[in-house]
């Protein structure tokens, strides 16, 4: 089996940190590291989690069953126990599930006997679960009956994957005829160690072939020791969890949950329809959300059930400052502002005591306690407050490196810190703003334009449901800016009156030269972001079927 490319506690940045300057923001009364989580390692936490309060719900699925603490843990030990005769440390497993319990169950127990869950999206096909399959070379796979015949297909030309199970049955019992052939494996005698790489999770892939990006135990105790500190969690709490099981997101919603006495709400998919009844029905107190998923709830219908609920707050990577204030009206509760990545966690947060203060700023917060991010230029030279730079990260327990690419690995974390590709600015009081990715800054007559910063504008007109900006190649001016967008069903909003709204919220070189309406949703990454490579693969020529604003024709 591969080993980790660069090491596996990987702290990078620890030397040469500068002193935050008196007067920068800091997150307040936030207890000391490690007294949220003195486990070292994530079976410790499952397993005292459960015994400790074994009759509480672990995990409620929306129209499934509901979990207590001590049928979780006697799932996990009984797979576990199977897997046992199958895996052996470093061994990885493929998991291609939809979000069922199972999913759950078979990740804490491929852990507890030292393997790796290699994360596959379920809806992924030959292509791009052949990828996965091919670099990571599992010796076995977990799958629905929907995904068994993709696996299938890559078994024939994968004579290392040897173990293929398949989920059968109602929820929980997909894994009983699995569960019930071997003895369990008791939790308390694992011998896991802080190191192990536990899961790989491949990168959305918008620029190239997905990376396999691993984790190990030391990673995952981090954030939620990180995530516990900055807002505390009780027996009362639930958490919402409305995203995909394949992602990373839903096992730090149930770990938190489970290291804090709560419970973990989980919708099979995120709906704008039943959203709020799921969150009314299972009384849920917190909700996590990414990508799009504040604008579609806007654009849903206002009703009673937009307050009538329990929850207390909402965190959101990259949220729209346009929507902020609204979502705050509307629905009663602060949207918190975060910045992460599967590489790095946690890096940063809207601190709790300014959420009122901060309200339409469009700020992701400040790096949490241990955790530095450096912004630098093209030389990597720190920029003054104000500037532009590259988010260079710093801290204990990131990523121990991408599957099989050591090159990519030491390339990304050159010079002791990783290299996150992210563009962003700093005020005076030490306050971060996302401004694009690095590959999504589009040059346009000698001026850079953030395609986030656009399509944040583009998103917040009450007739758009999405938008996506990208570069379209242009002889005079370097690139020009294109813009797709998706109205909602029924509306009609012409080009002009695009450009128009844009004028009063963007300078005039930032505006969209080429439109182009979607008819349907646009295909999107794992992680629900839009897969823009997909836009600029679709045509050799990106103006062709988009309306030009010069011209005030659409082009044939």
């Amino acid at each position: 089996m591969s080993k980790p490319v660069a090491g596996k506690r990987m702290e990078l940045g620890a030397a040469g940190v500068p002193e935050r300057p008196q007067g920068w923001v800091r997150h307040e009364n936030v207890a000391p590291d490690w007294s949220a989580l003195p486990q070292q390692t994530v079976i410790e936490i499952v397993h005292k989690a459960c015994l400790e309060d074994p009759e509480r719900p672990a995990i409620i699925i929306e129209d499934g069953p509901t979990l207590t603490r001590r049928q979780f843990l006697d799932s996990c030990q009984r797979f576990a126990g199977y897997l046992s005769g199958i895996i052996k440390p470093g061994d990885r497993v493929v998991v291609m599930l939809d979000n069922r319990l199972e999913f759950m169950i078979a990740l804490f127990a491929i852990i507890a006997n030292r393997g790796t869950l290699v994360s596959i999206p379920p809806t992924a096909m030959a292509f791009d679960a052949g990828h996965i399959v091919d670099d990571a070379r599992p010796v076995g796979a977990i799958v629905g009956k929907l995904q068994l015949p993709v696996i299938e297909t890559l078994r024939a030309e994968a004579p290392f994957l040897k173990h293929v199970l398949t989920i059968d049955g109602a929820e929980p019992d997909g894994l009983a005829t699995y569960e019930s052939a071997a003895e369990p494996l008791d939790f308390a005698t694992v011998k896991c160690e802080r190191d192990d790489i536990v899961t790989v999770y491949y990168t959305s892939g918008t620029t190239g072939a997905p990376k396999g990006c691993m984790l190990h135990h030391g990673w995952w105790l981090r954030v939620i020791d990180i995530d516990l500190r900055l807002f505390r969690r009780g027996w009362q709490d639930r958490q919402l969890c409305c995203l995909p099981f394949y992602y990373a997101d839903p096992a730090i919603q149930l770990l938190t949950s489970l290291a804090s006495r709560g419970t973990l709400i989980a919708m099979r998919r995120f709906s704008v329809s039943r959203f709020w009844d799921v969150v009314t029905k299972y009384d849920a107190t917190e909700l996590l959300s990414i990508a799009s998923i504040p604008a579609l709830l806007l654009k849903g219908e206002p009703g009673p059930v937009d307050r009538d609920h329990r929850v207390r707050l909402a965190i959101h990577a990259g949220l729209p400052k346009e929507l902020h204030e609204e979502l705050l009206q509307r629905y009663g509760f602060h949207w918190h502002n975060q910045y992460g990545s599967t590489e790095g966690g946690l890096m940063s947060r809207v601190p709790d005591h300014l959420a009122d203060e901060l309200v339409g700023t469009g700020t992701m917060g400040v790096e949490p306690p241990g955790v530095t991010i450096r912004l630098v230029d093209d030389n990597g030279n720190d920029v003054p407050d104000g500037e532009h730079g590259e988010c260079l990260i710093g801290g204990p327990d990131l990523y121990a490196g991408y599957l099989n690419r050591a090159k990519v690995t030491a390339e990304a974390n050159r010079g002791g810190w990783y290299h996150s590709g992210d563009i962003a600015r700093r005020d005076e009081r030490g306050l971060l703003y996302f401004v694009g990715r690095k590959k999504e800054i589009i040059r346009r007559s000698g001026e850079n334009i953030s395609a986030a910063e656009v399509e944040g504008v583009l998103r917040s007109h009450p007739k758009v449901v999405d938008a996506a900006v990208v570069a379209v190649p242009d002889q005079l001016r370097g690139e020009e800016v294109k813009a797709y967008v998706q109205l909602r069903p029924g509306q009609s909003l012409p080009p002009t009156e695009i450009i128009e709204f844009c004028k009063t919220n963007l300078a005039g070189f930032k505006l969209p030269r080429f439109i182009e309406y979607r008819d349907t949703d646009f295909v999107r990454t794992p992680s629900m972001r839009i897969q823009k490579q997909a836009l600029i693969q679709a045509k050799a020529d990106l103006r062709q079927g988009a309306w030009d604003r010069e011209t005030g024709k659409f082009g044939e």
